[in-house]
């Protein structure tokens, strides 16, 4: 009796050892899984908050109008959003959600700025995305726990953008209005080729048909229509006068501003430089020269006149100042411009220069009135090398370099003289920008 009753207790230990083993093997698979899908959801995790924040990141890059309109263009957003997100193989995305602080008639988010239009300064290109991941477990399930969904949110933010466009006014912009080949005038004996009378600034100015004016027109505005306002800020420089008979000085004729409007209208408004009319003074700027009622071309009257003596010097005539103009945009950068306006350090600044040709002009002091203008480019021929440049664009001078000795082949006086001219004057002024 006793021995049966010792084998029945062990027998039923025996039974006992099996469950606590089920029971230990299954925390054990438990304890697994724990560590193996908790690797698992960190790991998904951190791809979906890489994935969230490239996403909003990438959403703010386009954070522009819709073409041929004014208003932002927010399916764009939202595709560049999901194709990074897509593009990350995030695991069973769902739920994602974009949002701006455009457009007006919705609840702005906190950190977007509730009058953009009357504060435009206070503007941000912002763009959150928040996108949740279902995350399926492998050792987990065991005990009863499927899946978890995980989500993420980021705010991606876009640079806003003040732009200064500097626009080549020049007479040269007027140069291809007629079918006819513009020829410059030969200066040493005041002959003209044939010329196009369209070419006339004084005509093709009236209807807006100055070409390549009205081409470069048309394109400067297609590409700052692409631009967001009122987040955005343009302003515009021309290279000449925009009045007629005006001088050669660059001008800026809109600071930084967020009106399209105005924009849009200063861009077309935009002239051909239209200098006086030619009438045999010594006046040492360029001027319209006519034959009867016909126009021939816009000439450097002063230096015809002396083309002949060591006088003939053609320094206020060119026209493409390009180091002024840029001087100019660095000035409407920082708000300090002819049309004042507050700097915007926060924003990322551009100049956009559309030049038709090279420097050939500068801005005046007082030991040179008229601009750098070396005396050794003045009696260069024309066709052989422009005026106030030299013709080698590899080199660089300064205007405390050394004077260079020069012998007038006219005259034949000897002096010494700066190499400075309007090449490296722009050059200078470039540097001077971007720092």
């Amino acid at each position: 009796m006793k021995k049966n009753i010792e084998k029945f207790l062990r027998r039923t230990e025996r039974g006992q050892a099996i469950i606590l083993i089920a029971f230990a093997f299954i925390g054990l698979v438990a304890m697994v899984g724990l560590v193996t899908d908790t690797g698992i959801l960190l790991i998904e995790y951190g791809k979906l908050k890489r994935s969230v924040d490239a996403a909003s990141i990438a959403a703010a890059q386009e954070y522009r109008p819709r073409a041929g309109n004014e208003f932002l263009d927010l399916d764009r957003l939202e595709n560049a959003a999901i194709g990074i997100l897509n593009l990350n193989q995030v695991q069973n995305l769902s739920n994602v959600e974009i949002h701006t602080c455009e457009p007006t008639d919705l609840a702005r988010p906190a950190l977007c700025n509730p009058d953009p239009v009357g504060h435009p300064m206070a503007n941000r290109k912002l763009v959150s995305v928040t996108a949740s991941s279902n995350v399926v477990f492998g050792f987990l399930r065991v005990i009863g726990i499927n899946s978890v969904t995980l989500t993420a949110s980021s705010t991606g933010e876009a640079a806003t953008i003040d732009l200064v466009l500097v626009v080549d006014t020049s007479g040269g912009m007027a140069y291809e209005t007629g079918n006819e080949v513009y020829n410059a005038p030969d200066p040493k004996n005041n002959t003209y080729d044939k010329s196009d009378t369209d070419d006339d600034p004084s005509v093709c100015n009236l209807d807006n048909s100055c070409e390549p004016m009205r081409v470069v027109k048309n394109v400067a505005w297609d590409f700052v229509s692409r631009l967001y306002f009122p987040y955005d800020r343009v302003a515009v420089i021309a290279m000449t006068s925009q009045n007629p008979g005006g001088l050669r000085n660059p001008m800026e004729v809109l600071g930084l501003t967020t009106n399209r409007g105005d924009i849009q209208t200063e861009i077309t408004n935009l002239k051909v430089f239209e200098p006086r009319d030619c009438n045999g003074s010594d006046n040492p700027t360029s001027c319209l020269f006519y034959q009867g009622s016909t126009y021939l071309g816009e000439v450097c009257e002063f230096y015809q006149k002396y083309s002949s003596t060591a006088f003939a010097n053609p320094s206020g005539c060119p026209s493409s100042n390009i180091g002024g103009a840029v001087k100019l945009a660095r000035d409407a950068l920082q708000g300090i411009g002819t049309h004042p306006t507050t700097m915007r350090p926060s924003a990322f600044w551009v100049v956009v220069g559309l030049f038709g040709g090279p420097a050939n002009a500068t801005d005046g002091n007082g030991s040179f009135p008229n601009g750098f203008c070396p005396q050794n480019t003045w009696l260069l021929a024309a066709g052989q090398s422009p005026w106030c440049r030299d013709p080698y664009p590899s080199t660089r001078h300064s205007d405390t370099d050394p004077l260079f000795h020069y012998v007038n082949p006219i005259s034949g006086d000897s002096m010494d003289i700066s190499l400075y001219d309007a090449d490296d004057y722009a050059r200078d002024m470039a540097d001077d920008l971007a720092t």
